[in-house]
């Protein structure tokens, strides 16, 4: 809470500075005047955008409706046990006027009026980590797909694809969740609310497998047909919002996490249960006072039953050590047979797109098998050698692309060691970023230089690419590599930047994961 109010103090500070003021016309004002406190409905479980917990209305859409009420003096106050069905039905029937998130259909078009669209992001398809490959929408046809009810991303798919099965549920929670069981094979949503339950609700074997035809996933405010003045309102305020402070909001919210106030039965409960923990300790000492005299006796039995009992542990570890190497060559094996058969699949495929989309999906299996070899070969199999794994990988991606060109690779990293879970994510991030070079930035040079550092810096990591092409942005692309790298530097609890000059292009990446 602490941390939002400093937020919200700041974007007051920025507003009282800029000292601009929105104008409205003589009917807006006397608008705003007869409607000083507005009711509005709401989805309460669509995370970061809405969340509605404790009587408060708070998320990313919940900034810009604070923003609506300091610029117009309006009290817009969340009415209590809503849902998105009751919602949409109580809009239709006008018992209540607005809704302040709610995408653009045409059957609600019929009785509702919508500002511009303030918040845009793209939807894409999400499976259990051990599920089949998944392209696009047309390869979910028959195969049961959660999607909740009432959301027009529902009455989309249901229009243009309808040979999915779909299986409604009450919101994306309810429908990720009855994916991870296993009750569904697929959901499709907002990018952005997807990100945000897998990493924070405990959703650990979903992932996002593809995108979707739907590049865009457009935010509006809608209200009734009668309300067509606030919704003008709106726009004027939704148009004063710098892209600075757009952006500010929506890092603010996308990583957030959920802050429970102080529940006082629960504390007395661990109160309780500490005192119970201590009195059980003190008896516990006074009978251990009166038996230390035996046991100084039975100490050099139990000292040689332990030097038993470590020997045997070193030897079990031992075992399980050659059993995980083991384990890790075969996984290693497996995505190389995925990657041949992928090739094959390739070679007889005609579309050029299509022949991308695999030759993609190769790299980053390729990526992957390659840090199960280096943990095969690893004296130590909890973690890899860190630059001799970034040098390879490196190496291997630009063999591929560009074996008739010079190029020109630094890698200089001062990690030693890194741990597993932290070098898979990496390694797609590396990998994304060595395909854009040798496709759109070395592309047309014969002698391209790339430049890699990955260097510990105070709590975390410092990630530095860097190439000397000359960048060109591919208007047939769907960016799902940008997505990737956005999702992968999230896990990782990090952010980015890129810097262009005429010298090249730099990334840099700060992480916050714990050292190995």
């Amino acid at each position: 809470m602490l941390k939002q109010f400093l937020f919200i103090t700041f974007l007051f500070l920025q507003y009282l500075v800029s000292g601009q003021e929105i104008e409205f016309t003589q009917i807006e004002k006397d608008w705003i005047k007869n409607h000083q406190v507005i009711n509005f409905g709401y989805e309460p479980e669509w995370a970061p955008y809405e969340i509605y917990e404790n009587g408060e209305y708070n998320g990313i859409v919940g900034e810009y409706v604070k923003i609506i009420e300091r610029e117009t003096g309006i009290d817009m106050v969340p009415i209590p046990n809503m849902t998105w069905g009751k919602a949409i039905t109580e809009l239709k029937s006008g018992k209540i006027n607005i809704v302040p998130c709610c995408a653009i259909t045409p059957e609600r078009s019929q009785f509702l009026e919508f500002s511009d669209i303030y918040i845009e992001d793209p939807m894409v398809i999400v499976t259990r980590k051990d599920f089949k490959f998944i392209g696009g929408l047309d390869d979910l046809n028959s195969i049961p797909v959660a999607l909740p009810a009432n959301y027009y991303s529902t009455e989309m798919i249901a229009k243009d694809y309808p040979g999915i099965n779909i299986k409604e549920f009450n919101g994306v929670y309810e429908c990720l969740e009855e994916l991870s069981y296993g009750d569904a094979d697929a959901f499709v949503g907002n990018l952005g609310v997807i990100s945000y339950h897998i990493n924070n609700s405990g959703f650990t074997n979903l992932k996002i497998a593809a995108p979707t035809s739907y590049k865009t996933n457009g935010i509006a405010l809608a209200v009734t047909k009668d309300w067509i003045v606030f919704r003008d309102i709106a726009n004027k305020v939704f148009a004063s919002i710098s892209p600075t402070e757009r952006e500010q909001i929506r890092n603010e919210w996308i990583a957030v996490r959920y802050e429970h106030g102080v529940s006082w039965k629960e504390v007395f409960k661990w109160i309780s249960f500490g005192l119970l923990i201590v009195i059980s300790i003190f008896l516990f000492l006074l009978y251990w006072n009166k038996r230390l005299r035996k046991e100084i006796n039975l100490r050099k039995i139990k000292e040689k039953q332990l030097r038993r009992s470590m020997e045997l542990i070193k030897k079990q570890d031992s075992d399980k050590k050659v059993l995980l190497q083991e384990i890790h060559h075969r996984v290693k094996n497996n995505l190389q047979i995925i990657t041949s058969i992928m090739n094959l699949q390739s070679n007889i495929v005609s579309d050029a797109n299509s022949k991308q989309v695999l030759r993609d999906a190769i790299d980053r299996i390729k990526s992957i098998a390659l840090i199960h070899d280096k943990i095969y070969n690893s004296k130590n199999i909890s973690d890899v050698s860190t630059n001799d794994y970034i040098q390879s990988l490196a190496e291997e991606v630009i063999h591929n692309f560009s074996m008739e060109k010079n190029i020109q690779l630094n890698v200089n990293s001062n990690v030693d060691n890194i741990q597993l879970d932290t070098l898979v994510p990496l390694a797609l991030i590396l990998n994304e970023l060595l395909t854009n070079s040798l496709k759109y930035g070395v592309k047309n040079k014969n002698n391209g230089r790339i430049n890699i550092e990955f260097k510990t810096r105070y709590t975390g990591y410092e990630l530095k690419y860097f190439d000397n092409g000359e960048w060109f942005d591919n208007p047939d692309s769907d960016h799902f590599g940008t997505s990737l790298i956005n999702v992968f530097t999230e896990q990782l609890d990090g952010e980015y930047s890129l810097n262009k000059s005429k010298e090249g292009t730099e990334y840099l990446f700060q992480f916050k994961s714990s050292k190995s």
